[in-house]
């Protein structure tokens, strides 16, 4: 029978990990993170920055699918990420997340660096090509809710 490694190992420890996902945590400390710390203590270089952390942590994410981040996306609290299409080099995701309503869409757009960057790192090294990422903010069709709708090419 194969052992299936956990693909957020390279990140954090296993037992870390195993009592995190059994605590429930507010969402209040990410936004206070996304809103205000990150904002504050990177400036104007915040979107750089997080771009650059995501791609190191996105290499550490092992995947072997255009799909392999999904589960992890969840388990982060990253938000719900959804494969929309797939080409041999282009990979679009829609990202949606119960807090992105709550940050104005310039806010919004900074902060999530940090997926793009994840996704570019992940799927550059599943890929072995550089990766490169654009992000747009919509409204969901409805109306109710902000996405993402970010492209990665390799």
């Amino acid at each position: 029978m194969k052992t299936t490694q956990d693909k957020l190992a390279q990140l954090l420890p296993a037992d870390l990990i195993a009592h995190a996902e059994r605590t429930s945590m507010p969402y209040l400390g990410y936004h206070v993170l996304r809103q205000t710390i990150c904002q504050q203590l990177l400036g104007d270089s915040e979107a750089p920055i997080l771009h650059w952390i995501g791609k190191d942590i996105g290499r550490k994410i092992p995947i072997t699918s255009s799909q392999g981040l999904l589960f992890p996306f969840i388990r982060l609290g990253l938000g719900k990420l959804e494969l929309l299409s797939e080409s041999a080099n282009r990979f679009t995701y829609r990202l949606t997340h119960p807090m992105f309503d709550y940050l104005p869409a310039e806010r919004l757009g900074q902060s999530l660096s940090l997926e793009c960057g994840i996704l570019a790192g992940a799927i550059g090294r599943w890929q072995e090509k550089e990766a490169e990422v654009h992000m747009e903010i919509h409204q969901v069709a409805d109306g109710t809710q902000l996405e993402a709708r970010i492209t990665v090419s390799c």
